[in-house]
């Protein structure tokens, strides 16, 4: 290779591109930042470069085909995304990490294409999903999905199953699911799957639970995705 006629555009706006991409990530305290996105950004780039250098003829077929290798970044860059995504119980973090890291590898091909337009529009596209979506997320009032645990000593668990059920639908929260179990050496215990709008709903109603007839403990616990 003539690295005198070499053109090295490309990498340099991978670097670039996909190093901004992995900063807003690193200043979210993210595990995959700026030295993953670039790096990932600089990989797909180099293998498109490569693969449009031509087509090298084999005894039986051709190798490097541009289309064939895009397919192979965008397919084999999952394991990465999938190594981003954590699961802690019923919290779930990473996602927008994992979809940046597919977007960056994508990026590599444009980049690798050498349409610098698409790339450099298409990197702001993200870049104000990333920073002005967050802030417009925080004026909208999402549906949150929790579990509620409830432990009681009581003889029967139905009714005190009812009276915990009025009294959310009577606070405007639905119900998904709940069921109880007894415990023949400890105290019955309940799970509730329910949906609500409001946010600080949890302190009133742990409280109110709580002055239930037998009931020793509630505690919350969120299921979201990040």
């Amino acid at each position: 290779m003539d690295f005198a006629q070499f053109d090295f555009v490309p990498l340099l706006l991978a670097v670039l591109l996909g190093g901004l991409v992995g900063l807003e990530r690193e200043m979210h305290g993210r595990p995959a930042g700026l030295r993953t996105h670039a790096l990932v950004c600089v990989c797909s780039t180099m293998l498109i470069l490569v693969a449009r250098q031509g087509e090298i003829p084999t005894s039986e077929r051709h190798v490097f085909d541009p289309n064939r290798m895009g397919a192979g970044i965008v397919t084999g860059i999952g394991f990465l995304g999938a190594a981003t995504v954590l699961r802690s119980g019923d919290l779930l973090r990473g996602l927008t990490t994992a979809a940046c890291i597919w977007f960056v590898a994508g990026l590599g091909i444009v980049l690798g294409n050498k349409d610098y337009a698409l790339a450099i529009v298409g990197t702001l596209f993200v870049l104000s999903v990333l920073t002005y979506f967050e802030r417009a997320s925080g004026l909208i009032r999402p549906t949150i999905y929790r579990r509620l645990f409830v432990s009681a000593e009581r003889g029967e668990v139905d009714p005190l199953i009812e009276e915990i059920k009025t009294m959310l639908e009577a606070e405007a929260v639905r119900v998904i699911d709940i069921h109880g179990r007894t415990s023949r050496s400890g105290p019955l215990s309940i799970t509730v799957y329910l949906s609500t709008r409001n946010r600080f709903q949890g302190p009133h109603l742990t409280e109110r639970i709580c002055m239930l007839e037998g009931v020793k403990e509630a505690h919350w616990k969120g299921i979201r995705t990040d």
